[in-house]
């Protein structure tokens, strides 16, 4: 059996991230992890629900042999074994985020060469998370330009508190992950704007994406209003963009009880305007998820702002598993190279 890696959960943002990535890395090298202090950053330290479903897809996925994967739990022993299963269906039982779940399995799923069927429950959409269609507008493309062949549905939407959505993932077999540089940014030639209401007036998302048009040029015809039943209350505004480079970037406003449509709209907005003014092909979300990918593949680079507390310990955690450098280079207008390999 190879060597245990040993990971110490209050590093740096001392968050989920790390343990997320970590049961990647060790579904990847098929190495046993053994945690400790798991989210010790957080006000609730330990496996909360959607942290434990992480643990069980990638148990699921590899037959591993797991202790402490109960809620609550600060300390975890995974072990996986080479086995595949080809479908897998996960609830979270709460409005948990579904896309963090997918996080801890995608890129082993695309690395093993075989095909996947995922079916996650729970929130599709959730503030402290990417939303389903950052994963299946930002970040997917990236990974089909590296030779993955993947797609994601949103099969039913689900916002906190409720949750109730569902997400659809396919892998197919093949798509070994190839490197690819993303440095270039230039010119907006794309904006899209999508604003959902969940059990709340339409009048909502009318005003939030008649703030897009006026502070971001977003065309009519790319404005659209989705409206969910058997979710929320709850309210999100979804700005997208694409630059000449092809790189895109979305940005997410979620609406507060007591916070006029137009504010939320307005940050959105300002989020955006900063993201475009840096020039950067990469935001910042972005640059934490494609390390794993480009780590995998063995190379790769891509351009973006100063890294985040996230980026830097997942560079980190990679590190434990992964004998495959990643540097951190300054470039002109306060911006960094993220070299990989």
């Amino acid at each position: 059996m190879a060597d245990e890696v040993a990971i110490d959960g209050s590093r740096g943002e001392g968050g989920g991230q790390i343990l997320r990535t970590a049961l990647a890395l060790a579904l990847l090298t098929r190495r046993p992890l053994r945690m400790r202090r798991i989210r010790a950053g957080r006000a609730k330290p330990g496996l909360q629900r959607q942290h434990l479903a992480c643990v069980l897809a990638a148990a699921r996925l590899s037959g591993a042999h797991v202790e402490g994967a109960e809620l609550g739990s600060t300390s975890l022993a995974f072990a996986p074994s080479e086995a595949r299963v080809p479908h897998l269906e996960i609830d979270i039982g709460t409005a948990g985020s579904t896309t963090l779940v997918l996080q801890t399995i995608l890129v082993p799923a695309i690395a093993s060469g075989e095909a996947l069927h995922v079916e996650v429950s729970g929130g599709t959409h959730n503030p402290m998370a990417p939303p389903a269609d950052f994963l299946a507008r930002v970040f997917l493309p990236h990974l089909r330009a590296m030779g993955a062949d993947v797609e994601l549905a949103i099969a039913r939407h689900g916002l906190a508190p409720k949750g109730g959505g569902r997400l659809v993932l396919d892998v197919r077999a093949g798509g070994a992950l190839r490197p690819i540089d993303i440095v270039e940014g230039g010119d907006v030639v794309a904006r899209h704007a999508i604003a959902i209401v969940a059990g709340l007036p339409r009048h909502i998302a009318e005003r939030e994406l008649a703030v897009a048009r006026d502070q971001m040029g977003v065309p009519p015809e790319c404005c659209e209003v989705r409206e969910i039943e058997r979710s929320g209350p709850g309210n999100l505004l979804m700005l997208e963009v694409e630059r000449a480079s092809g790189a895109r970037e979305l940005v997410t406003g979620f609406g507060e009880r007591g916070t006029r449509a137009e504010l939320v709209a307005s940050r959105a907005c300002d989020e955006l305007a900063a993201y475009i003014a840096s020039g950067a092909p990469v935001g910042v979300h972005l640059a934490d998820q494609l390390l794993l990918p480009l780590a995998v593949a063995g190379g790769g680079r891509f351009r973006a702002a100063p890294l985040s507390r996230h980026a830097t310990t997942n560079i980190e955690t990679i590190a434990q598993f992964l004998a495959v450098p990643v540097r951190v280079e300054q470039v002109p207008a306060g911006l960094v190279d993220v070299v990989v390999g």
